[in-house]
């Protein structure tokens, strides 16, 4: 029997969190809704949609239809929501007002207003995909929740994975590969590039977890070249062990 005592106190390492893990467990698991998924399935392109069908069934290259999902996705579909919006009547930037949502499913909004008129702009945090996909907004949660979903509609095995630093993106099974895909970046760099972050963001990495709705792996060394000194890092922490995270995660 779940114990939430116990989970409130499992002495996660820094910076995991007990709400991050319920959230990503909870978002996975939308991706085995087989309803949700045919729901999400009917936003693709009919084109992009034939294109999937005739690689998954015929065994042939991705490559081709990977590219059209991730140009539709970022240039057609979704819109990126700016940290700084600025009023669109005085052209001046808007004050940030934060709500901490009381559960994953809203995990905060974000209410942004203008110190000189009365314009202000609202940005839920949702976690579940299916309102994430009818607004069409967000920052790079929102499109890699829906984009594994999407993925996944597709016959295509996906997971999101975090840094427990400002970003997160998705991984597809892909020849029986975890292959690394960001709906965030541009085409071709988006699709198997797992150093990009480190190497032009300047990454300093602690943890880098991939999630599904049913487990949870360390993938850190495939996003960096320095994994070994991470991993002696780690060891100088209290309570760094996997182990630990797994066990909470299976818990949820």
């Amino acid at each position: 029997m779940l114990n939430f005592f116990d989970l409130a106190n499992s002495g996660l390492p820094y910076p995991i969190t007990k709400d991050t893990l319920v959230l990503y467990k909870q978002v996975s698991k939308q991706y085995l809704d087989r309803y949700l998924l045919e729901s999400i399935r009917m936003l693709v392109p009919i084109k992009i949609k034939n294109k999937f069908e005739g690689a998954v069934g015929g065994k042939l290259d991705l490559k081709i239809p990977m590219a059209l999902l991730l140009y539709w996705f970022k240039h057609d579909f979704m819109k990126w929501m700016d940290k700084s919006p600025v009023c669109p009547s005085c052209n001046i930037s808007l004050s940030l007002r934060y709500v901490k949502g009381n559960s994953w499913i809203v995990r905060s909004v974000e209410y942004y207003d203008c110190p000189q008129c009365s314009f202000t702009l609202a940005f839920p945090r949702y976690g579940e995909i299916e309102n994430i996909a009818f607004n069409r907004i967000g920052r790079c949660s929102e499109w890699s929740f829906l984009f594994g979903a999407i993925l996944s509609s597709l016959s295509i095995q996906s997971r999101i994975v975090h840094d427990f630093l400002d970003h997160c993106w998705n991984e597809a099974l892909i020849e029986e590969k975890w292959i690394h895909v960001d709906s965030t970046l541009e085409y071709p760099i988006s699709v198997n590039n797992p150093h990009y972050y480190e190497q032009n963001w300047n990454k300093k990495y602690q943890y880098v977890l991939a999630f599904s709705g049913t487990e949870i792996e360390d993938v850190t060394k495939n996003y960096s070249v320095n994994w070994e000194t991470i991993l002696q890092q780690r060891k100088k922490r209290k309570n760094s062990d996997m182990s630990r995270i797994i066990d909470y995660y299976e818990k949820i």
